[in-house]
């Protein structure tokens, strides 16, 4: 039992690395395609605003560069979320989710009720497994609505992520894999059920003790 263990650990270890890896190249892709690509024709914006001659056409350039500066800020802000949610330490788990359900393009329906005093590796797996499945709900199944719950069950929080979507999802896809690791990580259990034709639930057992 005691080598086994160790093998779980070990196999735990890797995984984790691996995902934080992961992780890492998709923020520096999201920052270079994405908030990169965007400061660069934000200048251009401001360059051709101040070259301008013709002081309405140069107001025209200077509404467009304000509304780009508002479109990155939000872009920036989305990957710092990702890298981690500072609302986590100030505010708690549940104000933290309940930013995710704002930014998400889908219709959410929230049901979390959570104790104080939640260690702060499963506030933070729970938050994890919640943004990265929105997200992928919202991107990827074709879903009309999702609902999370979030609750403590013993000594175990449990998180549900439930859309209506098409289904078939893949477990082994990298930002589902990197989730599963994450909860092995907390000698949790993650489970997700995705049948062609949907819904897609996604479940997360997450030991407090």
């Amino acid at each position: 039992m005691l080598e086994r263990r160790i093998d779980e650990l070990a196999a735990s270890r890797a995984g984790i690395l691996e995902a934080v890896d992961a992780e890492r190249r998709r923020i520096e892709r999201d920052v270079h395609d994405g908030v990169q690509q965007r400061l660069v024709a934000l200048a251009m914006l401001l360059g051709r605003a101040r070259r301008s001659k013709d002081p309405e056409h140069g107001a025209e350039l200077l509404r467009q560069a304000h509304e780009a500066s508002r479109e990155v800020l939000g872009e920036l802000r989305e990957v710092i979320w990702r890298v981690y949610p500072t609302a986590l330490d100030s505010l708690g788990l549940k104000e933290a989710l309940a930013g995710v359900a704002e930014r998400c393009s889908l219709p959410l329906r929230m049901d979390c009720s959570v104790p104080p005093g939640l260690p702060g590796p499963v506030e933070t797996a729970a938050y994890f497994v919640v943004s990265e499945s929105v997200t992928n709900a919202a991107k990827h199944s074709g879903a009309r609505r999702v609902t999370v719950t979030v609750g403590q069950h013993g000594a175990v929080l449990r998180v549900t992520v439930e859309d209506d979507g098409t289904g078939g999802a893949d477990p082994s896809g990298s930002g589902l894999s990197g989730l599963r690791q994450r909860v092995a990580a907390l000698d949790g259990a993650f489970t997700v059920s995705s049948p062609p034709g949907g819904p897609t639930t996604i479940t997360a057992e997450l030991p407090c003790a």
